[in-house]
């Protein structure tokens, strides 16, 4: 992150001002996919792991006079992004494993369970399972881009995932 030089002591961000917008244009990261935003995280309880979805994303923000003296008057997104499922540890801060889910930003939001499996969605399309405590894939299956956070649910003694990819909802029985 390159926008911001620090955090004041109430918690907010001190603004770098030589990333401030110009007519030129100002590389800045995260751009504003970048980082974590509408996509809803979860925490486990059980590994103290907060689990979000994050791009590493890149942006060129500039002003156009005629737009005014001051604003993001313009901007090219798409410099370069790669998203990731990272977990990071409440307590420290540190990133505990971090999962390469594609290039660009990912839509999908997280849904931490108590057996310890993560869902979420990556950018090429696939609701994905993985296990909490470390990353690991158990699961895919392509659905189309999953923009919502996954939600599980039960129905006469049968736990089920439910999740929206592309225009549909797609609901799976849990062993």
């Amino acid at each position: 992150m390159n926008w911001a030089k620090g955090i004041d002591n109430t918690g907010r961000p001190i603004p770098n001002p030589a990333k401030e917008p110009s007519k030129d244009g100002v590389l800045i990261a995260p751009n504003e996919s970048g980082a974590t935003n509408y996509r809803s995280p979860s925490f486990d309880p059980k590994t103290g792991l907060l689990i979000v979805s994050v791009q590493d994303g890149y942006g060129i923000y500039f002003f156009k006079p005629e737009h005014g003296a001051y604003g993001w008057a313009g901007a090219d997104y798409g410099v370069a992004g790669r998203a990731f499922l990272r977990a990071i540890d409440y307590k420290t801060g540190k990133i505990v494993w971090d999962h390469p889910i594609g290039d660009g930003a990912g839509t999908a939001g997280v849904l931490t369970t108590e057996t310890g499996v993560t869902f979420s969605g990556d950018v090429p399309g696939n609701v994905m399972a993985f296990r909490t405590i470390d990353g690991t894939t158990l699961w895919h299956q392509a659905i189309g881009k999953v923009g919502n956070g996954p939600i599980t649910y039960e129905l006469d003694g049968k736990q089920y995932l439910l999740v929206g990819g592309g225009s549909s909802l797609y609901s799976f029985a849990l062993p």
